[in-house]
């Protein structure tokens, strides 16, 4: 079987998917990155996680994961009403370029960008002006997956902080799966 790895990269944290090529979800999860770690510390600790998710299996005599394809979320590119600074959004772009790279180290081959809403497109997920988009996100992944979205809840009710890194995550793969069929 080969595999989809879908990946939301941020500086704080790493939104991780694998689907299969059914699209079936496999693995959803977030790898907290720690803030007072230099870039490259962070991403040493993602070279662990791909690896990990590559690693030969000596008993079965097979990798992990057979990953075919991975799709990475394009860094955002444009500023956003005074969130966003040139710094965070350089530190983010050299970030990404870096996932890339052990990517391409990890798999040997290149991962492929794609824009948060060309993916949110791709699968249907369609976000009104207005609305809470990493809400909406989560929501639409957990109806594509029910059983196997899995999340926690904060005491007021709300996802725990990462839930969106993850579902970002799963719908890059899906839309990769979709955008390349």
């Amino acid at each position: 079987m080969n595999y989809i790895l879908g990946l939301d990269v941020s500086t704080s944290k790493l939104g991780l998917s694998i689907l299969d090529t059914n699209k079936n979800l496999v693995k959803s999860e977030t790898i907290k990155l720690d803030n007072k770690a230099s870039l490259e510390d962070r991403c040493l600790v993602v070279e662990h996680v791909l690896y990990s998710l590559n690693a030969y299996n000596y008993i079965n005599k097979k990798n992990r994961f057979n990953i075919t394809k991975v799709y990475i979320e394009s860094p955002f590119m444009m500023f956003s009403g005074g969130k966003t600074t040139a710094m965070t959004m350089s530190k983010l772009q050299r970030f990404n370029g870096m996932i890339s790279f052990m990517v391409r180290k990890q798999f040997g081959f290149d991962a492929e960008l794609i824009a948060a809403n060309k993916a949110r497109g791709a699968v249907g997920l369609k976000i009104k002006r207005g609305e809470d988009t990493k809400k909406k996100v989560i929501e639409w992944v957990k109806n594509e997956y029910p059983e196997d979205f899995n999340y926690e809840l904060t005491r007021y009710g709300n996802p725990k902080p990462g839930t969106d890194d993850k579902a970002d995550a799963v719908v890059v793969a899906l839309a990769g799966i979709i955008l390349n069929s």
